[in-house]
């Protein structure tokens, strides 16, 4: 039997925000905070959040950030971010995406964001991604930090969710569990052209490799989910690889549906340490209405990713540089961390190792360029 380990911390009620350590001097104001909003309004129900964040087990700081915004009785916010980029620059980079998210929040008025919140997120979105590459050119120590974000918000009973990199965002509806964003990786790519099956994606050598984050100079629109009208008991649940490459979506379901929200963000995050704590752990838990009693008794099932319905699919020819390796292979993990590296060759960081990718992609390209045009050009 798998021994507990280290509990996880009991969050703290407040209506503030976590901001990762380092580049804020660590601050952590955990927030679980429930808005009640009126049933004459449209029949809307009860707004909750409940959120948690912990260091894991194998890093020496917490470079994830978040924040979570009750703005109006019906009217929420919530933001994840995943930093990366050595020791200082991960922590710098993420609490840049949750600060300048939340200011850009408070300078729009609440109006314009109802009227159009997929344009505020995109917005506070870039402002952040400009923010990170500002500070990486202002200090040359983090020239190589980027982060992830998954951001939502939920006016009334619909979701709106946008995102870069591979922070997660689920909606658990009636003992089902169905993913909603759709990770920027290298294998996530490999996927969609057919190349790997999902089901071995999560053990696949790039399956930690990312092909967008925040910090890039380039960086593409956020990718966004389609508009979800929420049912009573719904779940939108919000982390970082922490706690998605810890825990299968089974094991996420399970919690999300057998225990009071406040709880669940609370045992999530012991599970992913029990399992390993490899990462930092990061889960925002929005609860819209109260579950039945029924939903102890729900079979547990893994629903088709939402991103797969989309209007609005991302491609495979937008741009693709990878920037981070972290393997979700948890064995794997456990052994190159103890050779020192996360990325299994010796010597060699993660960061540093990123330049190889493109030139072995562009080695491929031209070795197939000249295959079809010896077997083709040449009539043999």
């Amino acid at each position: 039997m798998r021994s507990a380990g280290r509990r996880a911390r009991s969050a703290t009620p407040t209506d503030s925000y976590h901001i990762g350590s380092g580049f804020f001097h660590g601050i952590r104001l955990l927030s679980p905070h429930v808005a009640q909003a009126a049933d004459v309004h449209g029949g809307i129900l009860t707004h909750g959040i409940h959120s948690h964040t912990d260091i894991g087990r194998m890093r020496e700081e917490n470079q994830d950030s978040m924040g979570t915004r009750v703005l109006a009785d019906d009217f929420t916010f919530l933001v994840v971010a995943d930093g990366m980029g050595g020791y200082a620059g991960g922590s710098v980079a993420s609490s840049l995406v949750t600060s300048t998210m939340l200011s850009e929040l408070a300078n729009v008025t609440m109006d314009a964001f109802r009227e159009n919140p997929q344009l505020f997120l995109r917005t506070a979105i870039l402002s952040a991604n400009a923010a990170v590459n500002k500070e990486a050119r202002a200090n040359h120590e983090l020239r190589d930090m980027g982060s992830t974000v998954v951001a939502g918000t939920v006016i009334g009973d619909h979701a709106y969710i946008a995102h870069v990199g591979d922070s997660r965002a689920y909606l658990l509806r009636d003992g089902s569990i169905r993913q909603i964003t759709e990770d920027h990786t290298v294998v996530q790519d490999l996927v969609r052209a057919g190349y790997v099956n999902p089901e071995d994606a999560v053990y696949h050598p790039s399956s930690g490799i990312l092909t967008r984050c925040l910090g890039q100079m380039d960086m593409p629109d956020p990718t966004f989910a389609e508009v979800i009208q929420l049912l009573p008991g719904d779940r939108i649940l919000c982390c970082s690889d922490g706690l998605s490459g810890m825990l299968e979506d089974e094991e996420i379901a399970e919690v999300v549906f057998h225990e009071p929200p406040g709880d669940a963000v609370n045992l999530l995050v012991n599970l992913a340490n029990e399992a390993g704590g490899f990462d930092n752990i990061t889960v925002i838990l929005f609860a819209y209405g109260d579950l039945p009693e029924a939903a102890r008794n729900w079979p547990i099932r893994v629903g088709t990713p939402l991103y797969r319905e989309s209007l609005t699919p991302r491609t495979l020819d937008e741009p693709t540089v990878p920037f981070k390796f972290a393997t979700r292979d948890k064995a794997k993990l456990h052994d190159t961390m103890a050779m020192g590296t996360a990325s299994g060759v010796p010597g060699h960081s993660p960061e540093r190792m990123a330049w190889l990718w493109p030139i072995l992609i562009g080695l491929a390209i031209i070795s197939i360029g000249l295959f079809i045009w010896y077997f083709i050009g040449t009539g043999s």
